[in-house]
């Protein structure tokens, strides 16, 4: 798919597709990426460990040793691995200004986990390779136009070669600074990632106010968050009450927090007008609401209210955000989906969800996670509008 001419360069980095070759359940298996991406499919088929591919990538990206880098994955860097195997392998294409940028990386996990292998490459131009790896170091070659050609050195095997390469290449020519321009983009959108996973019984506790509040995966502390966007962002709050509204079958003349100082330090917990002045706490609130007010929060909000690892040196005007919204049932599909695409457009949004039935929406990527009865792997089909003209729809894998 990144093989195809694209008809406009992306304004900022963007992950285009993921290429699991061994990894997890996956074996050869191929996930375009659009603005919005709905990956569907019963249960066990995979799904999740395709969204798990992106979170591994972001943490590798983030430059730290393996094992703490992959620790955000389920199961752990041990857990990457199909089963059997003593390694993984993944890869992934990120469109730039500049063109297509393309990782491979493999990772063994044997005795110490290192970097097996690593090849970057920007278009059809080789701008990283490895060599062979030898007690924790793997030799390295990237682009030059010194005239000496292509510059050789041994680099670290625990950690991403690529998020070594800002500190170890001069930028002394074209060549090399077009290797850092590469691994820029690269990193930038790797990093800018966010899962969300609400988890409805964390989120029915009071919580320590916060002037600075940003939201976690589980959306526990999302009572905090909400009490700063009340006060910080009246339009933005104003839609998030009207999503919540839009979704909901009971009465919502308005959303806020109950606040407790009883304690010594406030404490808030998120609460629902129903009208008449009746305040809903989250303690009673049902676990559809609650998931739907914490996506939508993702969505409306943006990195400086969630809590992430991303780029610092990215101007919060120049990022793009990557959001892994995992098992949306029917009418979270409903009301969300059409939302991030009506956010997208703005330039600063993408959504990659998973779902268990198909929710055939204009506009959305939409990917069938299945078994193949064979081999017991996960394949994964694109739906027919995503299928290039002339070609028939198959599993990638």
């Amino acid at each position: 798919m990144t093989d195809q001419p694209q008809s406009r360069a992306p304004r900022r980095a963007t992950v285009q597709e993921l290429r699991l070759a061994a990894f997890k359940s996956h074996r050869g298996t191929v996930l375009p990426l659009a603005p919005v991406t709905l990956l569907h499919g019963a249960g066990g088929t995979g799904k999740s460990n395709a969204l798990d591919a992106l979170v591994a990538l972001c943490g590798l990206a983030g430059g730290a040793e393996l094992e703490q880098a992959l620790a955000g994955v389920r199961g752990g860097l041990a857990g990457c691995a199909p089963h059997g195997r003593q390694g993984f392998r993944l890869g992934c294409s990120v469109g730039t200004p500049q063109g297509t940028v393309r990782l491979e990386v493999a990772v063994r996990t044997d005795g110490r986990p290192r970097i097996a292998a690593e090849r970057l490459a920007l278009g059809r131009q080789l701008l990283l390779s490895t060599g062979e790896e030898a007690r924790g170091r793997i030799s390295a070659a990237w682009h030059s136009d010194g005239r000496q050609g292509d510059i050789h050195a041994p680099l670290s095997a625990r950690s991403l070669l690529s998020a070594q390469l800002p500190l170890r290449v001069a930028g002394a020519n074209p060549g090399e600074r077009r290797v850092l321009a590469a691994v820029e983009h690269l990193l930038t959108a790797l990093r800018e990632l966010f899962a969300v996973d609400p988890v409805p019984a964390l989120m029915r506790g009071w919580v320590p106010v916060s002037d600075d509040a940003r939201l976690r995966g589980s959306a526990e502390n999302l009572a905090a968050v909400i009490a700063r966007i009340q006060g910080e962002c009246r339009i933005r709050f104003g839609r998030l009450v009207q999503t919540l509204r839009a979704g909901s079958s009971q009465p919502v003349a308005g959303l806020g927090v109950l606040r407790d100082a009883s304690g010594g330090g406030e404490r808030v917990i998120t609460a629902v007008d129903e009208g008449d002045g009746h305040w809903t706490s989250a303690e009673l609130l049902g676990a559809g609401t609650l998931r739907r007010l914490a996506f939508a929060t993702v969505l409306l909000t943006g990195p400086g209210v969630l809590q992430l690892t991303s780029a610092a040196e990215v101007p919060d005007a120049e990022r793009l955000l990557t959001v892994l919204a995992e098992d949306l049932d029917q009418e979270l599909c409903a009301g969300l989906l059409p939302l991030a695409q009506e956010l997208v457009p703005r330039g600063h949004l993408r959504l990659l969800a998973t779902a268990r039935t198909p929710a055939r929406l204009p506009g959305v990527l939409e990917v069938r996670c299945e078994r193949d009865p064979a081999s017991g792997g996960s394949l994964l089909v694109p739906a027919p509008a995503a299928v290039a003209p002339g070609a028939a729809p198959a599993a990638v894998g």
